[in-house]
C-alpha cells in the first residue's frame, strides 16, 4: 500500500515538473515557474527518500504545502 501511494505521489510530482522543466529548457520560464520547478523537484527528492518499510509510520512530504507556497 505504501509503495502504491509513493508511486502515485511521484507521478503527480513528475506531471508537475515536466512542463516547468520544458519552459526552463526553452528559456521561456517565468520566475514563478522557475520557483515552482525548484519546489516540485525538492518534493520529488523527498518522496524518493521515503522508506516504505516503515509503514504505516511514514512521514510523507507535504505536496499540499508545496502547492500553497507556489500557487500551482
Amino acid at each position: 500500500m505504501a509503495e502504491h501511494q509513493k508511486r502515485q505521489l511521484m507521478g503527480i510530482a513528475r506531471e508537475k515538473i515536466a512542463p516547468l522543466q520544458d519552459a526552463v529548457d526553452l528559456n521561456i520560464a517565468t520566475n514563478t515557474e522557475k520557483s515552482a520547478l525548484t519546489e516540485w523537484r525538492k518534493c520529488r527528492v523527498l518522496l524518493n527518500r521515503v522508506d516504505c518499510t516503515t509503514a504505516p509510520n511514514i512521514q510523507w512530504p507535504e505536496q499540499q504545502s508545496v502547492i500553497r507556497r507556489i500557487g500551482s
